[in-house]
């Protein structure tokens, strides 16, 4: 193919067919560059990513799932505190394009509601390697059974003859089984997931009244994470009943409208939810909330995800709240109270 020229010494010759070469897979690939892998020489255009994970999440007392954008191959994982893997099985398309799911096999049962950090090391098809720590909680197989009994939107303060009081944000709920809250979490349309209250670990039986107060004002405010339940003492605290109170000192839930879902946020099932609104109200006033009322009637846990569906307001304040009067999912179930008759720790059916 090529003709030697007699003045060009041999190794000079050599060095320039070798440019020609080269020359010519440029002009030929553009831009595109070339990585040696263990399967040989793989050509890489400006286009391609490194994997990336999708999704990550618990799926049994002993396992859980990472799901990469790629075809990837596993280089190790570990779990902290220290528990060791057990087997890993990775399910992938042949189109590199497609989902990569790996599941994880732990040795042995992790603690409910422990947090695990999860690190792990994977590579791609072209030998670029991809480090991550994520973190885990451990598995709640014992979730219970929950419904929502009293919304308390609305905040104000004031003073008396004992000194300032706040009244603060706050939902009751009645435990329906025994289990454990780990993962359980309440999300309100108007404030975000980012400002979703996340319950800890605690084990609750049947016939428990909890009351979740989503402000936190004064130093009376304690949450009762053993057998007292006497030791908070702010306003809408109740002996006869569990306070939660969440670190916030900003407002919480919508005034007018709003649509809140208890939902486990290990797999998104939700466990109940109540929609409500001023009744001059014509439409929700956002998608997020569009979305949660579309949610909860996806989920069965309410029965008209459309403006007219919601508990109707009336001149709402704070010295009112809306409770529940039956066991149906639907707005016929909840009244507004009278002005002053808030019963935080008390079931009104």
């Amino acid at each position: 193919m090529f003709k030697k020229i007699k003045e060009v010494p041999g190794f000079v010759w050599i060095l320039l067919k070798t440019l020609l070469i080269s020359g010519v897979v440029l002009a030929v690939c553009g831009p595109v560059s070339c990585k040696a892998t263990e399967e040989g020489i793989v050509l890489v255009n400006d286009s391609y990513s490194c994997p990336k994970i999708e999704d990550f999440y618990v799926t049994g007392e002993n396992s859980a799932r990472i799901v990469f954008d790629q075809k990837v191959a596993l280089k190790g994982f570990s779990l902290n505190p220290l528990v060791s893997v057990e087997k890993v099985n990775v399910e992938c398309s042949e189109s590199e394009e497609s989902l990569c799911l790996v599941d994880v096999i732990f040795s042995e049962n992790l603690q409910i509601g422990e947090k695990y950090s999860f690190y792990g090391e994977v590579s791609d098809r072209i030998g670029n390697s991809l480090t991550f720590s994520l973190p885990l909680l451990g598995f709640n197989g014992r979730i219970p059974d929950i419904e929502i009994t009293e919304i308390h939107p609305k905040y104000a303060s004031g003073s008396n003859s004992s000194g300032k009081y706040y009244k603060c944000e706050f939902i009751e709920l009645r435990i329906l089984s025994d289990g454990n809250l780990s993962g359980l979490e309440l999300y309100s349309a108007y404030d975000g997931a980012a400002k979703s209250f996340v319950f800890p670990a605690l084990e609750v039986f049947r016939g428990e009244i909890l009351i979740v107060h989503l402000r936190k004002k004064d130093d009376a405010a304690v949450s009762e994470l053993g057998s007292d339940l006497t030791l908070s003492k702010s306003k809408y605290s109740s002996d006869k009943a569990r306070d939660l109170w969440a670190e916030n000192e900003n407002a919480r839930l919508g005034d007018e409208m709003d649509v809140i879902l208890l939902r486990n946020s290990g797999n998104g099932t939700i466990i109940d939810s109540v929609c409500y609104a001023e009744e001059s109200s014509v439409d929700w006033k956002s998608d997020e909330m569009k979305n949660a009322a579309k949610m909860a009637v996806e989920s069965g846990k309410w029965n008209d995800s459309s403006i007219a569906g919601a508990i109707k307001l009336n001149k709402l304040t704070a010295s009112k709240s809306i409770e529940r009067i039956a066991e149906e999912c639907s707005a016929e179930s909840w009244r507004m109270t009278a002005t002053s008759k808030e019963t935080p720790g008390e079931v009104a059916y």
